[in-house]
C-alpha cells in the first residue's frame, strides 16, 4: 500500500511513518489507530529514563517533569530509532502535551534526527492545553522542514479527530 498526495507547503506527502512518545498510553493509543487508519509503520519514542508516575505530578515542583520544564536546555537521553527516515516523505509525531508545550524527550528527538525537506504532521493528546505552541517549537528546531497544521486528539473521539485531520492536511491514502 502506498501512502501518498501531493506535497505543498501544507500537505503530507509520500511514504509516512508514525513517531510518538507517551508517559501514560493515552498518545499511544492515538498513535496506533492513526498508524492503523493509514497503512503506516508505527514507533515509539522511548526515554533512556522511563517516566515513573511520581515523575508526572505536575503540582509539584520538584518532580521530575517539573524539573526539565524548568530548564530550557534539558535534552533527556532516548534510545536511538532502528529508522532510515530518509525512506519517509511524511513524519507523524505524536507527544502528550506537558506545561503547554512538548515533552522534553521531543526536544532530544528532534535534535537527534533530521527532517530536511520533510513533512512533519504532529499531534497530541492533552487534557487541556492546545498544540499551537508544540508547532511553533518544532519549527524552530526543524527549520528546513514543512511542519503541517498540528491536531490535538481527544481520546474520545480518535477515530473522527483523526479522519478530520487528514482531511485537513490533504493526506490522502492509495491503494
Amino acid at each position: 500500500m502506498l501512502i501518498s498526495c501531493a506535497f505543498a507547503d501544507n500537505t503530507a506527502s509520500g511514504n509516512a511513518v508514525v513517531v510518538y512518545f507517551s508517559a501514560t498510553g493515552n498518545t499511544e493509543r492515538v498513535a496506533d489507530a492513526l498508524s492503523e487508519m493509514i497503512g503506516a509503520e508505527c514507533v515509539e519514542i522511548i526515554p533512556a529514563e522511563p517516566y515513573m508516575d511520581d515523575d508526572l505530578r505536575y503540582t509539584d515542583s520538584d518532580s521530575r517533569t517539573s524539573r526539565e520544564d524548568a530548564d530550557d536546555s534539558v535534552r533527556p537521553a532516548i534510545e536511538a530509532l532502528s529508522l532510515d527516515f530518509s525512506q519517509y516523505d511524511t513524519v507523524f509525531v505524536g507527544f502528550p502535551i506537558w506545561f503547554g508545550k512538548m515533552p522534553k524527550p521531543l526536544y532530544t528527538f528532534f535534535d537527534s534526527y533530521d527532517f530536511a525537506g520533510k513533512a512533519i504532521a504532529p499531534f497530541c493528546t492533552s487534557g487541556s492545553s492546545g498544540i499551537a505552541g508544540a508547532v511553533r517549537s518544532i519549527r524552530e528546531l526543524e527549520p528546513d522542514a514543512v511542519v503541517l497544521e498540528g491536531k490535538r486528539v481527544n481520546t474520545r473521539s480518535i477515530d473522527s479527530d483523526l479522519e478530520s485531520w487528514l482531511s485537513d492536511i490533504r493526506f490522502q491514502e492509495e491503494i
